[in-house]
C-alpha cells in the first residue's frame, strides 16, 4: 500500500496542530497549509496527497471543490468539522469530498480513511468509475 502525503488545509492553528499531529501519529507525512491559495500552490507540486480540509474556518463551496477535482481527479479530499451535518455541502460529499469527519476526530476512521487513500493511489484503476 503507499502511503499519501496528506495536506491539512486549516485556519485555525489549533485544529491544524491537531489534526497534523494525529495523522503523523499514525504514521503518514503531513503538512499545514493555512489557506485553499496555498493548497493550490502545493498541489502543483504533488497531487497523490490526501487533502484534510477544515470545513468550519476554510471557506469551501461545491463550486470550489467540483474545479479542484476537476484540475486534480486524483486528488482525494475528507473534511474535518465539530458539525455532524454540513449545510451546503451534502451534495458533494461521497463524490467530491469522501467523507465528513467529526472532530473531535475518530482515530480508526481517519486511519480507516487513509488506509483507503493509500489503496486506490496504489491501484487507481480500481477506483476509475468514481
Amino acid at each position: 500500500m503507499k502511503k499519501p502525503g496528506v495536506l491539512v488545509v486549516a485556519d485555525a492553528k489549533g485544529l491544524g496542530r491537531r489534526v497534523r499531529s494525529l495523522v503523523q501519529e499514525l504514521d503518514y507525512m503531513a503538512t499545514r497549509i493555512s489557506s485553499l491559495k496555498d493548497l493550490e500552490r502545493e498541489l502543483q507540486k504533488d497531487c497523490e496527497v490526501a487533502v484534510i480540509l477544515d470545513l468550519d474556518t476554510v471557506p469551501v463551496t461545491p463550486q470550489f471543490l467540483r474545479g479542484l477535482r476537476k484540475a486534480h481527479p486524483q486528488l482525494h479530499l475528507l473534511g474535518v468539522s465539530e458539525l455532524s451535518y454540513h449545510p451546503g455541502l451534502e451534495e458533494v460529499i461521497g463524490s467530491h469530498l469522501l467523507a465528513c469527519l467529526v472532530e473531535p476526530l475518530d482515530v480508526e476512521e481517519l486511519c480507516f480513511w487513509l488506509k483507503s487513500i493509500g489503496e486506490h493511489l496504489a491501484n487507481p484503476e480500481k477506483g476509475a468509475e468514481g
